[in-house]
């Protein structure tokens, strides 16, 4: 994929709006990156959409553009001119789109401020917001264990997803209200488990799925500190945020891990 003006314009997005998914992405392979700036970018625009306005009918229709964009993708239509939109029609096909209609209208879930009636309701949530994303990411080829990396997938999207609860709380949200304390610290401690099969198979994902699982390389950090500390979530978000791993992420990096 060239490293356009639209592809410079997602890479600055992301390093605006999502900073740390844009490390790890330059961390990444230079062939890759152009792909993931579009992709991400891409999640930057959906994610944000439900939050930039108080009035959902607004929210509602931000989502449906990017609805009638992958409608566009899929139909083979001349895709709408937008520094997104485009060059995300450059580097998906009809199959990734009709994936993508199932990422956006997830998140019409957060154009409210609904509870979720229990744990199999947020899994869902989470695979649809997250898994699917990655699973597009990840490209065409797929690696000898697709149900481990989606496995890796989910326990990324729980670790994001709990890092995110402060903010959604100020957002006026309830993210976790109502869930089982026990039954978080034990979807925690499944996650833990699923990233170290990821490790220890490491080898048996495509090039292209290790990058994309290299985003979630502070999610080990993320869900073991969380999971001790689930009544301070706030306080624990706050310093795992003041945590810069710098060597860290080097060496990861260097050894092409998480």
């Amino acid at each position: 994929m060239i490293f356009d003006e639209d592809v410079k314009f997602c890479a600055s997005l992301l390093q605006k709006s999502d900073p740390q998914r844009f490390r790890s992405i330059m961390a990444a392979p230079e062939k890759l990156r152009p792909y993931y700036f579009v992709i991400f970018a891409f999640n930057v625009e959906i994610s944000r959409a439900p939050y930039i306005t108080k009035e959902p009918m607004i929210a509602e229709i931000r989502l449906q553009w990017w609805l009638d964009a992958l409608d566009e993708i899929i139909g083979e239509k001349a895709v709408r001119k937008h520094s997104v939109a485009t060059p995300l029609s450059k580097c998906i096909g009809k199959i990734q789109a009709e994936e993508l209609k199932v990422f956006v209208n997830a998140r019409k879930w957060d154009v409210y401020s609904n509870k979720f009636r229990d744990f199999i309701e947020l899994k869902k949530y989470l695979f649809d917001t997250t898994v699917i994303l990655f699973r597009v990411a990840a490209g065409y080829e797929r690696g000898k264990n697709e149900k481990d990396f989606q496995n890796a997938c989910m326990a990324i999207a729980l670790a994001n997803y709990l890092m995110a609860t402060p903010g959604l709380k100020k957002a006026g949200k309830v993210p976790i209200s109502g869930l089982p304390t026990n039954e978080i610290e034990e979807q925690c401690n499944i996650s833990l488990e699923n990233l170290e099969i990821a490790k220890i198979k490491w080898y048996d994902f495509t090039e292209q799925e290790q990058w994309v699982l290299f985003t979630g390389w502070k999610s080990k950090k993320i869900l073991s500190a969380i999971s001790k500390n689930l009544e301070k979530i706030d306080s624990t978000v706050a310093k795992l945020e003041n945590r810069r791993m710098t060597l860290t992420f080097v060496m990861k990096a260097f050894l092409k891990t998480f």
